[in-house]
């Protein structure tokens, strides 16, 4: 069975800049949206190269940092960590969700 990978996920420009704002590691992250696009593709073709799933988890700033608040997570690396597991086994659960193809 292919294991589900979850790849935290922004739609544009502007929700990249958006979430951004909210993490408290946000120096850490890709400066720019194109950027972190670039790093994105090579981690989808990674997880499909080794024969398993890309789930896209997208990042809605106010929904993440409400959960990351109510989970006992900030919203940094760790808090994206979590949610994205968080996504992975509701998908495996319900089915709902996109992967990247």
């Amino acid at each position: 069975m292919k294991d589900i990978i979850g790849i935290a996920w922004f739609g544009d420009e502007l929700a990249y800049h958006q979430a951004l704002a909210t993490f408290t590691d946000s120096r850490d992250m890709p400066a720019s949206f194109e950027d972190w696009k670039t790093l994105a593709k090579r981690e989808c073709e990674e997880i499909k190269r080794t024969g398993n799933m890309a789930l896209r988890v997208d990042i809605d700033p106010e929904v993440f940092v409400g959960w990351c608040n109510s989970h006992g997570f900030r919203a940094d690396s760790q808090g994206r960590t979590a949610f994205v597991n968080h996504a992975e086994l509701e998908y495996e659960k319900t089915g709902k969700g996109t992967i990247i193809e």
